[in-house]
């Protein structure tokens, strides 16, 4: 029925969505094109990317809607496409490659293709966290102080859009050499976080050395340990066998804590009660457990894991690195590589002073003092989260973020489905990340296409 005064015009494009195996599917069914409409369907049709799209211009990202642009959400390792155009993790460190370097298989524990799973030593428990240096880090390493324990952390070096470990602007470069200094492992959890089990073969290398060269500019060596992240890898792709060819020991665990699935408040008792429950079931005389966590998760680091070193310490287990857990040898652990450049380059702006009582402002500066890389806007030196968060002085330290007011860095909660490049903010009570239209890839874009697609002209 056609009311008094308008006319519905049929635009380009139907835009249907289906969800399969690979995602969310964008279908289109073709109609009539109302005049003046179908440069603007062109223009974001040629936006697209990935799988049976084709891949980005030189200069711009695919993001994991399969959308080409420039923002953090399109960029971000490991959600951009990194087939499909240009992603953060296309960048190089600094340096020679750790190509060259010997990789002798000295010690006792296993090496690629051979899997580690469990340890070796009695009463031993071996926290480790994947995917940081993040904005809980340092808070985290205050707590292994508090309790005197030893734990490994599994390093990526620019993954969630936090930019590179080796950046001397960014706080990661200290919060790693803090891990060293207080006898934690420091193993590598890849450069991007990218799927070793569905990488190619100079993939595989390119992850890898990549996070070595990263990790060499900052402590003059790199691991030979390592985990993949998602814990694929396996002998289809080869992974296996790389990474032993690589001097690899491929470390996996026996307890799952599960705290990706439960960073909530309300949640985080799962976590603690899979940590428990594998506990009552042994005896540190007998038993030894390898734990993983992650901390870039706030109730990992804020809650869980006082509640597994409290646990561990009273049933009598003692909480060290993997390569004690498995009796081996310190010296085993990394491999020396003196190729790469100096700590203290690329440092922007005058040199001031360094911090010599936890203090920083004027020409004093916490980057490189003993005290913790930021400065907080008390003036005072640290690497908890309130010294390198909100109301982190950048000028005067390191901040986990990249504005100038110091305010704190999270992982990007938009997907890059628009080629504008405008973040998404995450607000109270909104759905989780995994279930956001953005998640879906239902961003500016496509509902752009969307409002092309069913374009109602007013005619009067």
């Amino acid at each position: 029925m056609r009311m008094p005064g308008f006319s519905i015009l049929a635009s380009a494009s139907l835009v249907g969505f289906s969800i399969g195996d690979t995602g969310v599917g964008v279908g289109r069914h073709d109609f009539s094109v109302a005049p003046g409409m179908s440069a603007l369907v062109d223009a974001a049709a040629n936006d697209r990317c990935g799988p049976g799209q084709g891949k980005c211009p030189e200069d711009k990202c695919c993001s994991t809607a399969g959308y080409c642009g420039t923002s953090a959400a399109h960029c971000r390792s490991p959600d951009c496409q990194v087939n499909f155009g240009r992603c953060d993790a296309s960048k190089r460190p600094n340096g020679p490659p750790t190509t060259e370097v010997p990789r002798p298989q000295d010690g006792k524990a296993a090496y690629g293709p051979e899997t580690i799973r469990r340890c070796s030593v009695p009463g031993t428990v071996a926290l480790t966290f994947d995917d940081g240096p993040n904005r809980y880090t340092g808070d985290l390493l205050n707590l292994l102080d508090k309790y005197d324990a030893k734990a490994t952390f599994f390093i990526t070096g620019i993954n969630n859009g936090k930019g590179a470990i080796d950046d001397h602007d960014l706080p990661w470069e200290s919060f790693i050499l803090r891990m060293e200094e207080r006898g934690h492992q420091i193993a590598s959890h890849t450069w991007s976080h990218h799927d070793l089990g569905k990488a190619s073969h100079s993939q595989l290398r390119e992850e890898m050395f990549k996070n070595e060269a990263a990790l060499r500019n900052i402590l003059g060596k790199f691991p030979a340990y390592m985990r993949p992240p998602y814990s694929s890898c396996g002998r289809e792709n080869g992974c296996l066998e790389e990474m032993g060819a690589l001097g690899y020991h491929i470390v996996l665990f026996d307890i799952d804590s599960r705290d990706y699935s439960n960073d909530s408040p309300d949640k985080i008792q799962v976590s603690k009660d899979v940590f428990d429950k594998a506990l009552d079931s042994s005896k540190p005389s007998e038993k030894s457990w390898l734990v993983i966590a992650h901390d870039v998760h706030e109730q990992t680091v804020h809650n869980l894991t006082e509640h597994m070193l409290k646990r561990l310490l009273a049933d009598g287990y003692r909480p060290v690195t993997v390569g004690e857990c498995l009796g081996d040898p310190k010296e085993f652990w990394y491999r020396k590589d003196s190729h790469g450049p100096h700590r203290g380059q690329g440092t922007k702006g005058p040199l001031k002073d360094l911090s010599k009582d936890g203090t920083c402002g004027g020409n004093v500066t916490c980057a490189g003092s003993g005290f913790g890389a930021c400065c907080s806007w008390k003036n005072l030196c640290g690497d908890s989260t309130a010294h390198c968060g909100t109301g982190c002085q950048i000028e005067f330290g390191r901040c986990a973020s990249d504005s100038p007011d110091g305010s704190p860095s999270t992982p990007h909660k938009g997907d890059g489905s628009d080629s504008s490049g405008g973040d998404q903010k995450k607000t109270k009570g909104s759905m989780s990340e995994a279930y956001s239209v953005f998640r879906l890839g239902v961003g500016s874009s496509v509902l752009g296409l969307m409002a092309v697609s069913a374009t109602m002209v007013l005619l009067v």
